[in-house]
């Protein structure tokens, strides 16, 4: 069983080997090269106290985006491995011939499903660490690794994402018995539990903190935390729309001198936000929720097997 299945995937693991081989390379290369430019300017502007005026990695933007394009890995993986490993092989009818071989019928499922799960938890976990390593200059730099993009595609939810897009094709497969269904529904199903759960789940893993400060002064957060919101408030209620300079305070002469104006008068900054220390926490329990539904899907997928040809 093992030298069949070296033989009908050993393609795919050529061309994802070869895939990670090179971003491997490129992100070795680039990472050290970006966290010495850092380090650098770091010293440097400390001497000189002008690290708030640092302008780093203005040029970097296509590499930002391919980085960030591995947040499709999952999907790619669910689509061409987890659809077809045992889909394209229902579609076709080829399990009828290797059942009929010295293969039993849970042998041939349990290696399939064991090199799938083995294979994505494996690409899963040498993706993320990659971008996770490469991003830590970023990361120190602009303090916003716990927001949108970043948190998708650095820790621990990056392996649980691969597991969950693989399981998810493996029972489309099972299901639909039809390659180009399971492939559509894979796709689709990933997208949208991916979206229910980054908008309306992960907001609400942890309580959040909320803090006021004074008007104009930027959110009253520390430094790498995810923002929820910022609302302005006068005594205590939310102001809507924009906000209309007082009378009193039109003699202001500087931003600062309208800031602190319009705090005297009972204008505040309410933000509200997660912080930093809350991340991995954030991480662990959105990979245990995709890991959970890996186990499901992978366990649907052995029972409708089952049933399908008893």
């Amino acid at each position: 069983m093992s030298w069949l299945l070296w033989r009908q995937h050993r393609l795919q693991g050529a061309v994802a080997a070869g895939v990670l081989a090179a971003l491997g390379i490129l992100l070795w290369v680039t990472g050290v090269s970006m966290a010495h430019t850092y380090s650098t300017a770091m010293s440097v502007c400390r001497a000189n106290n002008t690290c708030g005026e640092l302008n780093l990695f203005q040029g970097d933007g296509a590499l930002v985006a391919l980085v960030n394009f591995t947040v499709l890995v999952p999907v790619l993986v669910g689509v061409f491995w987890g659809a077809t490993i045992v889909g394209r092989e229902l579609d076709a009818g080829t399990n009828q011939l290797v059942w009929t071989q010295s293969v039993t019928r849970r042998s041939w499922l349990r290696s399939k499903i064991l090199l799938l799960l083995v294979s994505s938890t494996a690409v899963g976990a040498i993706l993320s660490g990659l971008v996770t390593w490469w991003s830590g200059t970023l990361n120190s730099y602009h303090h916003e690794r716990f927001e949108g993009l970043k948190f998708d595609i650095q820790g621990a939810v990056p392996v649980a994402y691969t597991l969950f897009a693989a399981a998810l094709g493996l029972a489309a497969g099972v299901l639909w018995r039809r390659t180009l269904p399971a492939i559509a529904t894979t796709a689709a199903g990933f997208f949208v539990v991916r979206l229910v759960v980054e908008n309306f789940a992960r907001p609400h893993f942890l309580h959040t903190i909320t803090s006021t400060g004074a008007i104009g002064a930027g959110p009253n957060a520390p430094l790498g935390s995810w923002l929820l919101s910022t609302t302005v408030v006068l005594n205590g209620d939310v102001v809507q729309g924009a906000i209309k300079l007082p009378v009193s305070c039109a003699g202001a002469a500087t931003r600062a001198g309208a800031s602190k104006c319009l705090a005297d008068l009972g204008y505040s900054e309410v933000s509200t936000y997660h912080p930093p220390s809350q991340y991995w926490t954030f991480q662990l329990t959105e990979a245990a929720i995709f890991l959970g539904l890996t186990a499901i899907l992978t366990l649907v997928a052995v029972v409708a097997l089952k049933r399908q040809d008893a």
